[in-house]
């Protein structure tokens, strides 16, 4: 993949400044770029940034870079490279702060949508189902019609039943929704 040079006129600090007062940023600024964090990343091989790069590009305010990225919406939050960083950072926490600024910026990113698909299932059922998962992901991911046999032998096996358990109430789970999407207007907006 070919990178484009870095201009002085592409950096924006104040992003970078945002970033480091957020969670996970704080000790930003002290990274070494040894590595760590992307030799411990079992999905960086999907990324086009690995978590080192990430971090050392926020170092360097490159805004539209990082939020255009897909490494932040790849990441699987498992933790270890926040948990073998030797200068705790925590490009997990990173991650997921850098999700709701760049949805606020309106960018959106094609794995978002497996997120949104996950959220919108938990909602109105209260719990994942891996079959309302799997039938409302493949209607916007047209490519998802090549895994339809397996979907298939899954449901024969009786390893993907076609019942949905739903929470009989939803309504603190509503409440945790929505005090989510508050909570990130107001850290974007911050």
């Amino acid at each position: 993949m070919q990178k484009e040079t870095i201009i002085p006129e592409s950096r924006d600090n104040a992003f970078r400044d945002l970033i480091i007062k957020m969670p996970g940023g704080e000790n930003l600024l002290t990274c070494m770029q040894c590595g760590t964090c992307a030799g411990s990343c079992p999905v960086s091989h999907e990324m086009d940034y690995t978590p080192r790069q990430i971090v050392r590009m926020i170092q360097l305010g490159l805004k539209k870079e990082v939020l255009n990225s897909n490494t932040i919406w790849i990441c699987t939050t498992c933790f270890s490279c926040s948990v073998r960083c030797p200068r705790g950072i925590y490009p997990t926490e990173l991650m997921e702060t850098l999700k709701p600024i760049a949805m606020k910026e309106g960018i959106r990113n094609k794995n978002a949508k497996f997120d949104t698909v996950f959220a919108d299932v938990v909602k109105k059922n209260g719990r994942a189902s891996e079959f309302l998962l799997f039938s409302k992901y493949s209607i916007s991911e047209p490519g998802m019609i090549k895994q339809a046999p397996f979907g298939i032998s899954l449901i024969t096996k009786g390893k993907l039943p076609l019942s949905v358990a739903k929470m009989d109430d939803t309504r603190e789970l509503e409440a945790i929704f929505k005090l989510g999407e508050e909570n990130d207007g107001m850290e974007t907006e911050k």
